[in-house]
């Protein structure tokens, strides 16, 4: 059985191991070993001997024998420090830096800020330059500065599409490639402001536009109908004060029923969503909106009556043209709501 198990080389790695562990301890200086195991000048040649065989030994038993031998010696090694390090009593090993002969540098003081005020009643703030000066003192308040209307550069919706309004008018004939929503610069700065003013920016719409210009195009038509008008000049003459008494007076003989059959108006939309508020959610489905859409309408706002409005924007943009006072009251009177059923139906007739 014996030669069996020697025929194992890691049994006999393991017999080896012990022997060179072994002769470490005898050899070595243990702080606790009796003084009377003291080793003689033959057994401690005959030690040095063996060691060296048996490093030969592990250097050929496979696998990597002679890499496992340099390591186990280089193990053993590290052992020899770590107790000649304990037999000293642990010193520690952090060396104490000697004292600094050096002069110590004198501390500069920091100025305290009552240093940077002037005199007067005013505390005016020096800062060492006249013009850095007068700017830092422009407002005592710099929080109070930064609010300042002055520093109002955003542009309003209206100011801002007041071109790209009048150019997509089929009557003005302006070519595509003249267009201003065609501009690289202007779509890059229109989309900053419709994501900062505009509520269709972050509405869920089912069209897929291929290109900015086509996507600006689209918003433009819509900023068209929501937006008001712009200032005409004052037309003179008799052809054209009759042409506007008829408009007019067709405009006033139109019947409700035609009033409730034209497409919601933005105002329209913009004073029905006050009225409608927390109960937009209940209008939802019978406005055919999907369940992806209301989730999305409710993470983009925490406020009822602008919920509202949204709802009522998709359901226009998905309606379009069929997006009329009459379609919205037959979904109210579905969904249960009645009261304001009735309501849309008075103002409808009071606006005709």
């Amino acid at each position: 059985l014996m030669d069996l198990q020697l025929s194992d080389s890691n049994f006999r790695r393991h017999i080896l191991l012990q022997y060179l562990i072994l002769f470490q301890y005898l050899k070595g200086q243990v702080k606790f070993k009796s003084s009377n195991y003291v080793l003689t000048d033959e057994q401690s040649l005959w030690i040095e001997d063996t060691t060296k065989a048996v490093y030969q030994l592990l250097s050929e038993n496979p696998p990597d024998g002679e890499r496992f031998s340099k390591m186990v010696e280089h193990i053993l090694n590290t052992e020899e420090n770590w107790n000649s390090w304990k037999n000293e009593g642990c010193p520690s090993f952090v060396k104490e830096r000697p004292p600094d002969s050096k002069p110590m540098r004198p501390v500069r003081k920091r100025p305290a800020p009552e240093d940077f005020l002037g005199k007067g009643s005013n505390k005016k703030i020096l800062m060492g330059n006249e013009e850095l000066t007068r700017l830092w003192n422009l407002c005592p308040d710099n929080m109070e500065a930064c609010k300042s209307e002055s520093r109002e550069y955003m542009p309003t919706l209206e100011e801002f599409f007041e071109e790209a309004i009048e150019q997509a008018d089929p009557e003005n004939m302006v070519e595509n490639k003249y267009k201003a929503v065609n501009n690289s610069n202007y779509g890059w700065r229109a989309l900053r402001l419709l994501a900062r003013r505009s509520p269709h920016f972050f509405q869920p719409t089912n069209q897929q536009f291929k290109s900015l210009p086509e996507y600006l195009e689209n918003m433009v038509i819509k900023l068209a109908k929501e937006l008001p008008p712009p200032s005409e000049e004052i037309k003179t003459g008799e052809d054209e004060d009759e042409e506007d008494n008829d408009a007019l007076l067709k405009e006033n003989n139109e019947s409700p029923e035609v009033q409730r059959d034209k497409a919601m108006t933005g105002e329209q939309i913009e004073s029905f969503a006050n009225k409608l508020g927390e109960q937009w959610k209940a209008l939802a489905p019978y406005l055919e909106m999907k369940e992806s859409d209301i989730r999305q309408i409710e993470l983009d706002s925490e406020d009822v009556k602008m919920r509202a409005k949204q709802l009522l924007v998709a359901w226009q943009d998905q309606e379009g043209p069929h997006a009329t006072p009459e379609n919205l009251i037959t979904a109210l009177t579905k969904a249960g709501l009645g009261e304001l059923a009735e309501s849309l139906t008075n103002d409808t007739e009071g606006s005709s």
